[in-house]
């Protein structure tokens, strides 16, 4: 199961698609106040990671992943987004960087990955340098927040 917070309804179909490709449920949000209440509700299950997008109205997808993270430290997130500037304060909030469009080849790369860092534990490793988009983003010292990099760069 994945979660996509994405504010543009098309990016969110599109994902949804080629995730249930995959072979994987979605469940997907138009904005961070949602997923934000969902995550506080009864019936939240932690997904495998959340796919979110950074520039929305009200809320930042970073300022979305400092709210959960305190809720839900555990919880894996993917960035997605078409202005791959990330200030450092930033960087350590995500396992992985997707640069829109996002293609299916790039997309199974990363849930292969995160399917083994899920299944495996973070100290598997699963080459996760190697399958997002990293090199685009002013990415300097970065290290997964669930210590994924730690195994995958040795």
């Amino acid at each position: 199961m994945f979660h996509i917070v994405d504010d543009t309804n098309p990016i969110c179909k599109i994902v949804t698609a080629m995730l249930k490709r995959l072979g994987y449920e979605t469940i997907s949000f138009g904005c961070p106040e949602d997923y934000i209440s969902f995550v506080n509700s009864p019936g939240f299950k932690d997904p495998m990671a959340v796919f979110t997008d950074i520039t929305m109205p009200a809320m930042t997808g970073y300022q979305m992943m400092n709210i959960i993270s305190e809720l839900k430290p555990d919880l894996r997130f993917i960035v997605m987004t078409a202005a791959p500037e990330i200030r450092s304060e930033h960087a350590i909030k995500a396992c992985m960087y997707l640069v829109k469009p996002i293609t299916l080849k790039n997309l199974t790369k990363v849930v292969g990955s995160l399917s083994k860092c899920h299944a495996f534990s973070p100290t598997y490793d699963h080459k996760c340098t190697s399958v997002d988009d990293r090199r685009v983003f002013p990415i300097e010292g970065w290290s997964c927040p669930h210590r994924c990099e730690e195994s995958c760069s040795s």
